[in-house]
């Protein structure tokens, strides 16, 4: 019963530090973008994606490997600042080998990397394949050097969100480039699909930049012990939520706009459901912000803004329901 016990416990504790909820919300944005936007739209012209089930599935799985090595070095280079701001979260202060996790780390990002030139060749483009590698460098310089400085740490997360639904059409584009004829048959729904991947791109951008200024507020004391010079360590709390709240204003702005277009092509339910479902949580968020001064309470923000995240990414299949 001892070691069921502890095994249970080495495996809640790789599950905190791979992030499992998040790396699940990653699959389903890709799996969403690609069979409720991208296969729909190019079904109507006849075409195949060029991908395929089984490359998608490995793309997938690339960005998933990625996004798992980010989480461990992320916690690798935070466990000083994390002992201030999470007491007893950071999984590699005493829970897990760091040795281990590190060993972890170094595969995972080796079988991307592989895997990534694979899809690189296959899509006939070598320098698609260098993406992977490029992106698991800035995880590291991220979390070593860019999340210390004033800003760069924010836009880096928020490019990232934003990459990991560009991504799957970047592939599937370059592929659709090596097919001459499809290229042509499904010509006339390219300006759509790339209406809808950048949207859902910004989207993901801009609740990924305000959620990370949320947690930086949440994690400011310990930051400030530590050295960090994040955004309300250099200009102050009431700067930092002031900025927040601009910026979720923006989100509200841009998402009226895609609903607006959403309107105007007949998609009602995906429209009522982002009035319902995102903008009254945005709103709610807009004056929780204004309202929670003291920066402990900003755990629930930033979770929040996660839900946000969430609901947007379930609109793609209402917008499937609406082709």
């Amino acid at each position: 019963m001892m070691l069921l016990n502890g095994n249970m416990s080495t495996l809640k504790n790789w599950i905190s530090l791979l992030r499992v909820p998040n790396l699940a919300i990653i699959v389903l944005t890709q799996y969403l973008l690609a069979y409720a936007i991208i296969r729909p739209l190019m079904l109507m012209q006849h075409v195949e994606p060029p991908l395929g089930h089984l490359n998608f599935f490995i793309l997938v799985m690339t960005t998933l490997l990625i996004a798992a090595g980010g989480y461990i070095i992320n916690d690798h280079f935070d466990v000083n600042t994390d002992r201030k701001n999470k007491p007893g979260k950071n999984m590699l202060e005493g829970k897990l080998s760091v040795r281990l996790a590190l060993r972890v780390y170094y595969i995972l990002n080796a079988i991307a990397i592989v895997a990534g030139f694979y899809l690189g060749y296959v899509a006939g483009s070598f320098q698609l394949g260098l993406i992977f590698p490029a992106i698991a460098g800035l995880l590291w310089f991220y979390s070593s050097r860019y999340q210390r400085m004033l800003f760069w740490g924010n836009f880096i997360v928020a490019l990232l969100s934003a990459l990991v639904v560009l991504i799957i059409w970047l592939f599937e584009f370059f592929m659709l480039l090596e097919k001459a004829v499809d290229f042509v048959n499904v010509i006339n729904q390219l300006d759509a699909i790339n209406i809808y991947v950048w949207a859902y791109a910004i989207f993901a951008f801009l609740v990924s930049l305000l959620r990370e200024m949320l947690k930086d507020i949440q994690d400011s004391g310990g930051d400030m012990q530590t050295g960090y010079r994040t955004l309300p360590v250099v200009l102050g709390i009431s700067t930092a939520r002031a900025l927040s709240a601009v910026l979720l204003l923006i989100i509200v702005a841009s998402l009226a706009l895609a609903q607006w277009y959403l309107f105007q092509k007949g998609m009602i339910l995906p429209f009522w459901y982002l009035m319902l479902a995102v903008q009254t949580i945005l709103l709610y968020l807009f004056f929780l912000v204004l309202k929670t001064k003291e920066s402990d309470d900003y755990n629930f923000l930033s979770n929040t803004a996660k839900m946000v995240m969430l609901a947007g990414i379930l609109s793609m299949e209402l917008i499937y329901i609406s082709f």
